[in-house]
């Protein structure tokens, strides 16, 4: 047994460090097919991953793992022997964006090649070959802690032996950003996760320290490349893209379809230097592939989030995340042409954004509402600069700047900084100051005002800050925070998504948690959250108290159950009282087959678009199921559900739910087929998406589809379900040229 298995021995900020120097192999002589030749693996150093540290803390491993480094010149070679009983492997063919992988068993190698502790850079993959990867950044909490937009272009196969499974990855060294030189020295070190009696078991090829909040700083083995090449990426990426609408007003008539619209555009992203890439887009193509899961708002009084998924604005991402959306790329909705540069060295980076936005959102939050409508053309400057102090510590500025075609323009000027003080207590802040004059457009239709400035845009000068300060703690059984938020009546962020101002803000957190190694019961806990709101006139907004427990059993089966209740909760100068929120939830992956999660809520909650708000009884339900019925086709419908109704037994101030379904077949790693249906009873709304895809790698692809829609009621016209008065056939194909 390892002597790191001794906790007491860990080191201030991690655990003690080994250091590996793998021989070098030719390019030749490894073919990635996913079987371990020893002739292959003659020159590889051995790895073993024999700590298992969840649910067990840090005992030696049930199962062996075995992993083999290697390199070339321009190469890193990474094979893995996860020893098991083939039948209990779970392993599927998935697309490189499928989150289900992670029901999978799999292996992830975590690279830190900076050394430095700012993020890992995590590649993993499943049994049977299929990859995933994962930036998991030196965040604050779990919320921001993943970047899954990070892609890195690599091959990996894998196959299931008789006592287990191996894989093998291919890494290009010119995929992964690290400092300059021929000679390099990384940290990493390796994962792996299975299912063994119905309960996850996490192994590595070092400790865990549970007591430790920085998980990336806990990656610090060695790893020692000698005389590798360094190469200078030069990637052209083509596309054509072209649809083809149709639309009819009377189910009689048939769909007329309009001439097909063409597009043509050209990205290409070039390295400067090892350490500075360049990017630029000219009319790029930013369709997405798949259709946005519809969110519920027919009682929100505040526009929802969207997630970015255009794989320009996804590369640096987690360099622009920030508590506040001080940045949301999605503001940036049609850019003509857009550049960008990523530079990080060994103790900064820094990120410049330009683009010509010909279609403009814009966004005014408010106290109780927000407001948005879409613009006309702007320009978009964002400046991001982050300096590390230490692997503990970090500073950085943002500039953010839009002007609009025909006057007006938003300006944002930030600083942010992040503060290990001990491997336990953590400090972050957030410093925001706009600076704004408003387009004078008819983009906004509201008679309202925020503080005698009126929310229609007539050229109001608007000045506004933003203050957010967290102080975090979390040890293995205690997890604790203090966040305050100052967002003045007038701030605003032209290219972010802030809906929320006028407030002072205060949270505190504080819940328990113990993890056990017990087949019935995994993990359990309980906490509070309390939040304390007031306006900047010192009016009293909201004094909220949550209770929370938690429990993990069979079957990766949570179960946690919430209790929100608003003392007091003003909406619109207008007082209420005593309204509790119960939310239920299960959640599981009971076998290979099926996993699902099912929300149910129940309490009282106000009717917020209504002229007067009122109180009313929610009910609500989330289901959810993925269903694998074999290595190749999944099936995943949901069901949302939501009903206000009138305490006093009138009619409901509203009910509908949002059906959907998705099914997709893979082929291979590379295609696929699949189909969205979706039936949305608020708006009585239906439809249909077929989609064919091909995507060998993060850049290239190529799909042909189509968006069929019913519009149940259209001009005093009614349609049957299938009766589809919107069709839509799209194509597109782009190639990554290197």
């Amino acid at each position: 047994m390892r002597i790191f298995f001794l906790i007491g021995l860990l080191s201030y900020f991690g655990i003690a460090q080994e250091t590996f120097i793998p021989q070098k192999t030719k390019v030749s002589k490894i073919v990635v097919d996913g079987k371990l030749d020893p002739d292959e693996w003659e020159n590889a150093i051995q790895i073993d991953l024999d700590i298992e540290f969840n649910p067990a803390n840090n005992q030696a491993a049930r199962k062996q793992t075995i992993a083999y480094i290697t390199y070339s010149n321009r190469y890193v070679f990474i094979g893995v022997y996860a020893k098991d009983n083939p039948s209990n492997i779970r392993a599927s063919i998935r697309p490189r964006d499928d989150f289900n992988i992670w029901n999978d068993d799999l292996i992830l190698v975590r690279l830190d090649p900076y050394a430095d502790s700012r993020n890992n850079l995590g590649l993993a993959v499943n049994a049977l070959g299929s990859q995933f990867d994962v930036k998991q950044v030196n965040a604050l909490t779990d919320e921001g802690r993943y970047d899954s937009s990070f892609n890195v272009n690599f091959e990996s196969a894998g196959t299931i032996v008789s006592d287990g499974y191996q894989i093998e990855m291919k890494i290009p060294l010119s995929e992964i950003p690290f400092p300059n030189g021929k000679n390099q020295m990384w940290h990493f070190n390796f994962y792996r996760r299975y299912v063994e009696n119905g309960n996850e078991i996490e192994v590595s090829s070092q400790p865990r320290d549970r007591n430790n909040s920085c998980v990336v700083c806990q990656t610090t083995d060695r790893l020692i490349l000698k005389d590798i090449v360094i190469d200078k990426r030069l990637e052209f990426l083509p596309y054509f893209s072209s649809n083809v609408s149709g639309e009819r007003d009377t189910s009689d008539e048939k769909l007329k379809y309009g001439k097909p619209n063409f597009g043509i555009g050209l990205g290409v992203n070039m390295d400067l230097n090892k350490n500075t890439s360049l990017e630029i887009t000219i009319n790029p193509d930013f369709s997405q592939v798949e259709a946005d899961v519809t969110q519920i708002d027919v009682n929100s009084s505040f526009s929802l989030l969207y997630p970015e998924r255009r794989p320009f604005f996804n590369r640096g991402a987690d360099l622009i995340n920030f508590t506040d959306g001080a940045f949301y790329s999605r503001s940036i909705s049609e850019p003509i042409v857009a550049s960008k540069i990523i530079s990080q060295g060994k103790k900064s980076r820094l990120l410049l954004l330009n683009a010509l936005d010909n279609s403009t959102p814009y966004l005014v939050g408010g106290e109780d509402r927000s407001f948005n409508g879409n613009g006309g053309r702007s320009f978009v400057n964002v400046f991001r600069y982050q300096k590390l102090i230490s692997n503990k510590s970090r500073i950085g500025t943002i500039l953010t700047n839009r002007f609009y075609n025909g006057g007006g323009y938003g300006h944002l000027l930030g600083f942010d900084g992040l503060f290990l003080l001990n491997k336990k207590w953590r400090l972050s802040f957030e410093l925001f100051k706009n600076i704004n004059q408003e387009p004078v457009e008819e983009w906004i239709d509201s008679t309202e005002s925020i503080q005698g400035k009126t929310v229609a845009l007539d050229g109001d000068n608007l000045n506004g800050d933003a203050i957010y300060f967290q102080l975090y703690r979390n040890t293995e059984h205690w997890e604790s925070y203090f966040f305050y938020r100052n967002i003045s009546p007038q701030y605003r962020a032209d290219l972010g998504f802030v809906v929320k101002n006028n407030r002072r803000w205060g949270t505190l957190f504080h819940k328990y948690q113990n993890i056990l190694n017990k087949p019935g019961l995994q993990s359990f806990g309980f906490g509070t959250k309390i939040d304390v709101v007031y306006t900047f006139e010192d009016l009293y907004k909201n004094f909220s108290v949550d209770f929370f427990a938690f429990l993990t059993t069979f079957g990766q089966t949570e179960l946690r159950y919430t209790l929100d209740y608003d003392a007091v909760k003003t909406f619109l100068e207008i007082r209420f009282n005593d309204l509790p929120t119960n939310e239920l939830i299960l959640s599981g992956k009971p076998s290979e087959s099926i996993n699902f999660r099912i929300n149910l809520t129940a309490g009282k909650d106000l009717s917020v678009n209504e002229v007067v708000p009122e109180v009313g009884l929610l009910r609500s339900a989330y289901l959810t199921f993925g269903i694998q019925l074999n290595d190749n086709l999944n099936i995943n419908p949901s069901w949302r559900y939501s009903r206000l109704e009138r305490t006093n037994g009138g009619e409901d101030f509203f009910e509908g739910s949002i059906a959907r379904m998705s099914i997709r077949y893979q082929f291979n790693k590379a295609f696929n087929i699949r189909v969205i249906a979706e039936k949305n009873s608020f708006n009585d709304q239906f439809f249909v998406q077929p989609l064919f895809q091909w995507n060998p790698n993060p850049s290239t692809i190529f799909y042909f589809g189509g968006n069929q829609t019913t519009l149940e009621n259209l001009e005093d016209a009614h349609f049957q379900i299938l009766q589809f008065n919107r069709s839509q056939f799209f194509v597109k194909f782009q190639y990554l040229i290197n």
